[in-house]
């Protein structure tokens, strides 16, 4: 079978068939629970208006914003998904303290911010014991919201709430994209490098590069569906699907995959594969953001604008992973003869690439 044509665009709903759709649809349109807790009422719901919507004029239902004590709330029935505690001191009040070894009692994760002018302060992010994940804000504004605030609250978030967190809370869906988006480039560099690894031996090398092409669509085409439900696109699987493929246009994911290529010619390796993983996976969910979002059609200028922004990270991934592999195989000895049958962390080792940036 021709590595060319393994992918077909009717091969897609194959592939497709292998993802749960319904579990992801399931994971974002489930309910959760979100407590902000504060010393002030007014500094919970303030933060609460913030994650709920753009211009902080209400709170969504699912959201408390509470003060202390809350003892009774995290050991009653009601489920608790992630709590916030925001605090006017770098030092937490006696109050907020016991508020928070209540949440961590519950193993719940928590998010502590300090705001205004204490946020200033060197040691403010400087997390004290028994505290998990801190961050600082001096304003909590819409541009603080998106990037340190939602960023801190995507990362904490367990990975099944965050595609639910960006669909009810659209202050949080930037830093929600960005996290599902690098996740998937560097699990798709990840596998592009260790598959080029197992590419040392040349009898393996089509078989992995068709297979290559095959689970790098498939996560792509995982993100982008996450993206898309995010984003509140409606329609069936099928017909999302399509038209991200459309919207995509021309048949770039496949172009794209088909340099995966490149691990088949020696001269090429193991580098520029990773780093055209990674470059494409980042360029698709760029493209499919602005789609989701903002309805902009997507031109291959503008692919190839993200593609070529991309790249320089996708080199800097396939450094680090070929630095870490690299660290933990043994040093060859220098008396040891170059010829014959060279063990197999050896070979491993001569083909790895020298990256200079």
């Amino acid at each position: 079978m021709s590595v060319f044509n393994a992918l077909k665009l009717g091969s897609v709903w194959r592939i497709v068939s292998q993802i749960n759709i319904e579990e992801i649809k399931k994971h974002t349109e489930q309910s959760f629970h979100l407590l902000v807790v504060a010393d002030q009422q007014e500094n919970a719901e303030m933060m609460a208006r913030r994650l709920s919507d753009e211009a902080a004029s209400f709170i969504h239902p699912w959201i408390t914003a509470t003060t202390p004590p809350i003892q009774t709330i995290t050991s009653g029935q009601e489920r608790i998904d992630l709590a916030i505690v925001v605090s006017e001191g770098v030092q937490l009040s006696t109050a907020l303290k016991e508020s928070n070894a209540a949440l961590v009692r519950a193993v719940i994760p928590t998010l502590i911010i300090i705001v205004g002018q204490s946020a200033t302060q060197p040691d403010a992010t400087l997390s004290h014991r028994g505290e998990g994940k801190r961050i600082a804000a001096p304003v909590v504004d819409a541009i603080a919201v998106e990037k340190k605030v939602g960023e801190a609250i995507a990362a904490l978030a367990p990975t099944e709430l965050r595609l639910a967190l960006g669909r009810r809370l659209p202050p949080l869906r930037p830093a929600v994209f960005q996290l599902l988006i690098q996740e998937t480039a560097q699990a798709n560099a990840t596998y592009s490098f260790s598959t080029g690894i197992a590419e040392i031996i040349p009898a393996l090398g089509i078989p992995l590069n068709v297979g290559d092409m095959i689970v790098l669509t498939k996560n792509q085409l995982v993100m982008a569906y996450k993206i898309a439900l995010m984003a509140g696109k409606q329609g069936s699987p099928q017909q999302l699907l399509g038209e991200i493929m459309s919207v995509l246009g021309g048949g770039f994911l496949f172009r794209q995959l088909a340099r995966q290529l490149v691990g088949l010619i020696p001269v090429w390796g193991i580098a520029p594969k990773v780093a055209i993983a990674y470059a494409g996976t980042w360029a698709i969910g760029q493209a499919v953001v602005l789609w989701a979002v903002e309805g902009q059609q997507i031109t291959p200028d503008l692919l190839r604008q993200f593609y070529t922004e991309a790249l320089a990270r996708g080199q800097a991934v396939a450094h680090q992973l070929t630095e870490n592999v690299r660290n933990r195989l043994p040093k060859p000895d220098p008396d040891q003869s170059t010829t014959g049958d060279l063990p197999f962390w050896q070979k491993v080792r001569r083909r790895l690439p020298v990256i200079r940036r």
